[in-house]
């Protein structure tokens, strides 16, 4: 089982949930709990919502988890997990053996979702916080090589820029 957390420019795959499996859901107040194969469990709110067969946003089947009674969500969500994909914008989507797909979307920035492996946060809305057990690789999105190289430093904040200047040297 491959334990590392692939990095794209706009996500991370989580490759230790791959092949995971839904054990039990545990019913709260204001969110669930879907407590998988350890280490993992996942805590989301009530308005992540489920798809069958579909990853499309504006699919007509893809509404609320209490949109299904909660024994039909417990069935659909109990086959091994394929693909588990977090997004740098804070959403996520969890896509089942089964067909059936779990998203928390960047529409609803308040539905809460953390990712744990066992006590330890591993990923919340703001990202990865996690990196100690399972390590974050980068990945070239063109070749799909690993890059090796640390990553270019970011614009340094205090450039002094003319934007009014037609030199394109200032």
């Amino acid at each position: 089982m491959n334990q590392e957390i692939t990095e794209y420019e706009d996500r991370w795959l989580l490759r230790p949930l791959r092949h995971s499996q839904v054990t039990h859901i545990a019913w709260g107040s204001d969110n669930f709990e879907l407590l998988l194969d350890p280490p993992f469990r996942i805590v989301a709110g009530y308005s992540a919502e489920l798809s069958p067969r579909s990853l499309s946003r504006d699919d007509p089947n893809r509404h609320v988890i209490t949109h299904w009674p909660t024994t039909e969500v417990e069935r659909n969500l109990s086959a091994p997990i394929v693909a588990a994909v977090f997004f740098k914008v804070g959403s996520l989507r969890l896509g089942f053996r089964n067909g059936w797909n779990m998203f928390v979307s960047d529409r609803h920035p308040d539905v809460s979702v953390a990712i744990y492996s066992d006590d330890t946060l591993l990923f919340d809305r703001s990202g990865i916080v996690d990196q100690t057990k399972y390590p974050v690789v980068q990945v070239d999105p063109w070749t799909g090589n690993r890059i090796i190289a640390p990553p270019w430093p970011p614009k340094p904040a205090d450039l002094d820029i003319d934007y009014d200047s037609d030199d394109i040297n200032s």
